[in-house]
């Protein structure tokens, strides 16, 4: 019979088949978890661990966000974030040990990911393990100050980097322009040209 560990192995692949576009996953559980002989009271965890990570995803993608810091949760993998998915919901929905679940979370992440996703997915979960009793509302206002904070920020990048383009420009040379014919230096050149032969006239 699977682990319970084996089984979170294979709801993370799931859930990261599913975040890959892979919407229609979940017609084929039955036979995915009878290919990895995962029955009976390991089926149903298996199935309540993938279906809860489903219904909740929203809240649970907020509560990942929340912890984000200097990153882009657009950025992140898609295994990363198919195993915080996991670890989200097993702390804050199924109510699973905290340290249990962070645990599996971080064997997953040495299994699936590169050594410095470690580190990134037991800080995001250990967040939000110390935060499961703030309210999703309070959360949302949160991200969206910051999201507006971001959008501010850039705007003034933007800004300074025209005015610094500006600056940095070389300056337009200035086209020297030939004299007209009938210029006033030509006007004063044609008198005194005709002065001069009327002298030599006289």
């Amino acid at each position: 019979m699977a682990t319970r560990s084996q089984v979170r192995e294979v709801v993370t692949q799931l859930l990261y088949a599913y975040g890959s576009g892979n919407d229609g996953i979940a017609q084929f559980i039955d036979e995915i978890l009878q290919e990895h002989k995962i029955k009976n009271a390991q089926n149903d965890f298996a199935k309540t661990l993938f279906f809860g990570a489903l219904e909740n995803l929203e809240s649970l993608d907020l509560r990942i966000k929340h912890q984000i810091k200097n990153w882009e949760f657009e950025r992140v993998g898609a295994m990363e974030r198919a195993i915080l998915r996991l670890g989200a919901y097993e702390i804050v929905c199924a109510k699973i040990d905290k340290a249990i679940a962070i645990n599996e979370a971080l064997e997953l992440t040495k299994s699936f990911c590169s050594e410095t996703s470690v580190k990134f997915v037991n800080g995001i979960l250990d967040g939000i393990a110390n935060n499961t009793n703030l309210a999703l509302e309070i959360i949302q206002e949160s991200l969206k100050q910051e999201s507006l904070k971001k959008s501010q920020k850039k705007s003034q990048e933007t800004q300074v980097n025209k005015i610094t383009q500006r600056q940095n420009k070389p300056p337009h040379k200035k086209s020297i322009k030939a004299q007209p014919k009938d210029s006033k230096h030509n006007k004063i050149q044609n008198k005194t040209n005709e002065h001069k032969t009327q002298r030599k006239r006289s």
